[in-house]
């Protein structure tokens, strides 16, 4: 639901899930409380030792969870959450205003900042500093459609080169060309021309 996006091996909050994590705060305090979370796990060990019923601590946490939702829904019916919008330093080539990156169905892309009056969107391009081993272009990070990150050459739709494996803006001491780095714990580097056959591990 892009709450977290992943960072190499890391996983980062984005700008929805901290607004969504500040209203969840003012409104179920109680349960994002980590006393509750220690509370909780001390119940649910008591109910696999045999000391409690898991209906009587269920029935104990819903009566007090339902009046707290019946709240909340009421407090925020006429609460529209806004996602702050980062300033970009791309300039708009329509009007010339700032670019901005939105949080959209399909991840984040650049708007102008001039809208409704300029109505430009352009996909955020991220530059690997590597080039494509087909045509020498730029090579470019992009996402699939299941948030995975993928590589490929700026001029994709012509040349329609594209890997999992990470460009690096290091040269090949051979011959030049671009160096790709393998995915997962053992990857290594390899030269992008087959025929030199560079490799480092």
């Amino acid at each position: 639901r892009r709450y977290v996006e992943r960072e190499q091996k890391q996983l980062r909050p984005t700008v929805l899930g901290m607004v969504t994590t500040k209203l969840l705060s003012e409104h179920f305090d109680k349960i994002l409380d980590t006393k509750f979370t220690a509370k909780m796990e001390d119940y649910l060990d008591r109910i696999e030792e045999g000391d409690i019923a898991w209906e009587r601590v269920l029935g104990a946490f819903y009566k007090d969870f339902e009046s707290t939702l019946s709240k909340a829904e009421k407090d925020t019916k006429d609460t529209r959450v806004t996602i702050p919008r980062e300033q970009s330093d791309i300039k708009c080539e329509l009007c010339g205003r700032n670019m901005e990156v939105i949080l959209g169905r399909n991840g984040k892309f650049l708007g102008c900042s001039g809208y409704p009056d300029c109505k430009n969107t352009k996909n955020i391009v991220t530059e690997t500093g590597g080039n494509c081993p087909k045509c020498g272009k730029r090579m470019l990070a992009k996402k699939s459609k299941k948030g995975r990150t993928f590589f490929g050459c700026e001029d994709y739709e012509t040349c329609g080169f594209m890997t999992w494996d990470t460009p690096m803006p290091e040269k090949c001491p051979k011959c030049n060309a671009t160096l790709f780095k393998k995915g997962g714990k053992d990857g290594g580097l390899y030269c992008a021309d087959e025929r030199c056959g560079y490799t480092q591990i």
